[in-house]
C-alpha cells in the first residue's frame, strides 16, 4: 500500500500544480497557489520558516518524501523513467563531489544574487518554466480545439483563448531542461535529483538520519537483486545488501518487488527487521500476470495525468475580436517595469526564481518573461495584448517565493510603477493631423490632458508624477509599429 499511496498523492499534487499554470479561466490560481508556496527553495526565499521546518522534519521522519510525491519535477522524472521499463537499474556509487559541486554553485549564485544561475538548478522553477512554456500553449490550444468544435455543433459555452509565447529566453530554457532531466530521466532513473539538484542534496543529507528507511534483512535476502533492478535511485546494493538512504526518494518500489520478504519500510530504532513489519504486495517479477495487473494500473495513473495535462495539440487562434493590420512591436524600455508588489528590479531578483507563476495567471495577460539582461526569466509587464487593471492582484497573491509582495487593489490604484512617456513625432495628431482622443479617454488615474488650439487636433500631455503606470495609454495607442505612448519603469515604486 505505501507505493500505491505514493504514486496516489504524486499525481494529486501533479495536477494540482499543473493545473495553475494551465488555468485559462484563473478560477484555480488562488485555492491552488499553496501547492507552489509548500516548495522548499520559495519557501524558503519567502520567509516560510513554518513551511521549511515542516519539509525538513518530514524528511527526518520518512525520508525524502518531499522529493517523491511533493516535487513535480521528480513526478515528471518518474513519468519519464516508467515509459523506458522498470527492472531496468543497477546500483552505482554516489556522485558525491558532484552533488556538493552544484549544491555550492546553488548557494553561491543565491547569495550573490545571480538569479539566472540559481532559478536553472531550482527544481519547482525549471518545472514551472515547462509547464508554463510548453504545456500551458498545448492546454490552450487543445480548449481551442475544443472551442472550434463546440462552435461548429451549435454551442458557443467554449471561449477560445490566446495562444502566444511570452518569453523566447524561458522558453530555450524550458526546453533544454526537459532534454536535459528527460534524458537523464531515460537512462538512468532519478539521477537527475541525486547528482544535480540542490534540493535533492539538503534532503539526501537529512535523509541518512530519517527514522524511517528501507532495510534489507541479511537472513531472508536470497540476492536475487530484484530490488535493485527495481531501484530508480540506484542506491541498492543487493550484493552487500545495503541501501544509501541520502540518495534514496522513498519511492518503495524495492519493498514491493522483493518476492521473499527481506527488505522492509522500518524504524531504524526497531532492533527487527523485515518480519516485525507488515509488508505490501509483493510486485511480481516481469513477465508474469500480477506484473500486467499492476502495468495496466501504472498506465491508467500516467493515462489520467496526461489527460490533466495536455488535452490536446492543434492550431490556436487568437482571441482579439478586432486584429491589429499592422502588428505592433514593444518598446525598449531604459527601465524594466516589474508587477506591482516587486518594490523594484533588485528586490525582484534578489527572491524571484523565474518559475513563471505569475505569468501564466496574469489575466490581463501583461506579464512576460524578459528575455535579456541581469533580470533575464524574471517577469516584467509588457502592453501589447492588455494593461494592468487596478482591481487585479493576481501576481501577487501566487508568488510562491515573496518576490512579489502581497497589495490589496486599495493600494495599487495609487501605487506607481512606471511613468508614461509621449513621443509626439510619432503621435497620429501629429503624422495624421487627426483627432484622437484613446489615451486620455481610457487612463485610469485621469492624468493624461489633451491641450492645444481649438482649429487643430489636440496634443496629449501627461502628468508623470501622477500616473501609475498601468499601460492603459500604450495598450490603446492606435500608433503602428510603436506606440506614440509607453511607459518606462521605475527605479523603485512608490504610493502617489
Amino acid at each position: 500500500m505505501l507505493r500505491i499511496v505514493r504514486i496516489v498523492l504524486a499525481a494529486l499534487c501533479f495536477a494540482a500544480i499543473c493545473l495553475l499554470f494551465v488555468d485559462v479561466s484563473g478560477l484555480f490560481a488562488p485555492s491552488l497557489a499553496f501547492m507552489a508556496k509548500v516548495q522548499l527553495v520559495p519557501a524558503l526565499l519567502a520567509g516560510s520558516l513554518g513551511i521549511v521546518a515542516g519539509i525538513a522534519l518530514l524528511t527526518l521522519v520518512f525520508g525524502r518524501v518531499y522529493c517523491s510525491a511533493l516535487c513535480p519535477l521528480g513526478v515528471v522524472q518518474d513519468i519519464i523513467g516508467a515509459r523506458a521499463g522498470k527492472y531496468r537499474f543497477r546500483y552505482s556509487s554516489p556522485r558525491s563531489l558532484l552533488r556538493l559541486a552544484f549544491l555550492g554553485i546553488f548557494a553561491f549564485s543565491l547569495l550573490a544574487g545571480v538569479p539566472l544561475v540559481f532559478s536553472l538548478l531550482e527544481p519547482y522553477s525549471a518545472f514551472g518554466r515547462m509547464a508554463a512554456d510548453l504545456l500551458a500553449p498545448l492546454w490552450a490550444t487543445g480548449s481551442n480545439v475544443l472551442a472550434w468544435a463546440s462552435e461548429r455543433a451549435g454551442n458557443y459555452d467554449v471561449a477560445p483563448t490566446l495562444v502566444w509565447q511570452k518569453g523566447l529566453a524561458a522558453l530555450a530554457a524550458a526546453a533544454v531542461t526537459l532534454a536535459v532531466v528527460g534524458g537523464l530521466s531515460w537512462r538512468s532513473g532519478r539521477l537527475w535529483c541525486n547528482a544535480v539538484c540542490p534540493v535533492g542534496t539538503v534532503l539526501g543529507f537529512l535523509s541518512r538520519f530519517s527514522l524511517f528507511q528501507p532495510r534489507i534483512n541479511e537472513s531472508a535476502c536470497k540476492k536475487c537483486g530484484l530490488c535493485e533492478k527495481a531501484c530508480k535511485a540506484s542506491c541498492i546494493d543487493a550484493e552487500s545488501g545495503s541501501v544509501d538512504a541520502s540518495r534514496c526518494v522513498a519511492c518503495f518500489n524495492c519493498v514491493g518487488v522483493c518476492l521473499h520478504g527481506a527488505i522492509s519500510y522500518a524504524s531504524r530504532l526497531s532492533k527487527g527487521h523485515a518480519e516485525e513489519h507488515i509488508q505490501p504486495q509483493a510486485i511480481a517479477p516481469a513477465g508474469t500476470a500480477a506484473e500486467g495487473k499492476l502495468n495496466g494500473a501504472r498506465r491508467s495513473v500516467l493515462a489520467a495525468l496526461v489527460g490533466v495535462a495536455v488535452p490536446g495539440l492543434a492550431f490556436g487562434r487568437s482571441a482579439s475580436a478586432i486584429p491589429a493590420l499592422t502588428r505592433r512591436q514593444s518598446h525598449e524600455r531604459q527601465t524594466a517595469i516589474v508587477p506591482p508588489g516587486a518594490q523594484s528590479a533588485q528586490m525582484l531578483g534578489a527572491r524571484c526564481t523565474g518559475c513563471q507563476l505569475c505569468v501564466s495567471a496574469c489575466p490581463n495577460q501583461v506579464l512576460r518573461a524578459s528575455d535579456m539582461g541581469s533580470g533575464m526569466l524574471q517577469p516584467t509587464l509588457s502592453f501589447e495584448r492588455g494593461y494592468c487593471r487596478v482591481n487585479c492582484v493576481t501576481c501577487s497573491e501566487v508568488c510562491p517565493a515573496g518576490a512579489i509582495r502581497p497589495v490589496t487593489p486599495a493600494v495599487k490604484s495609487s501605487m506607481q510603477i512606471g511613468r508614461a512617456v509621449i513621443v509626439l513625432e510619432s503621435c497620429i495628431t501629429v503624422t495624421d493631423k487627426v483627432a484622437c482622443t484613446a489615451c486620455a479617454k481610457i487612463c485610469p488615474p485621469r492624468v493624461i490632458n489633451l491641450v492645444g488650439p481649438d482649429d487643430a487636433p489636440k496634443k496629449p500631455v501627461v502628468d508623470a508624477e501622477r500616473c501609475t503606470g498601468c499601460g492603459a495609454c500604450e495598450y490603446v495607442c492606435p500608433a503602428r509599429p510603436f506606440a506614440a505612448i509607453h511607459v518606462e519603469g521605475v527605479a523603485e515604486q512608490r504610493r502617489i
